[in-house]
């Protein structure tokens, strides 16, 4: 019985170490430093005692099951982070055959600070 408890604490233990590790890239792609420093924190501390109780148990059992739980605890903040992301990138394509009105639309955009870029379709069949 005590080894079924060892097994689904080293589970719940690793998917938080996991989870915290891929937050903390998160965070360090949104440049939050001190907040990927307090998960880098966390998830290393966790990550020892797991090391401590898996070199000890010396079983294949615990490998597996540190392992699955790796993958799941990734998973899990990956989808939370989608889930909670205001930050969002939308690509739109937008053609017409009057190249002054796409010139004015490409000034538009960029006096309102919005990311655009332009390409003549005549310079690419070139």
């Amino acid at each position: 019985m005590s080894t079924a408890i060892l097994m689904c604490v080293l589970f719940f233990a690793k998917v938080v170490d996991n989870a915290l590790s891929t937050t903390k890239t998160i965070l360090v792609q949104r440049n939050h430093s001190i907040l990927a420093g307090i998960a880098l924190a966390a998830s290393n501390f966790i990550y020892l005692c797991i090391t401590k109780n898996v070199v000890n148990s010396d079983s294949c059992l615990a490998l597996i099951v540190v392992s699955l739980a790796s993958g799941v605890g990734c998973c899990m903040a990956v989808a939370i982070s989608s889930r909670l992301s205001k930050e969002k990138t939308y690509v739109n394509v937008i053609m017409s055959d009057d190249k002054e009105k796409m010139q004015a639309f490409r000034d538009f955009l960029a006096q309102h600070h919005i990311t655009n870029t332009a390409t003549d379709p005549e310079r690419l069949q070139r």
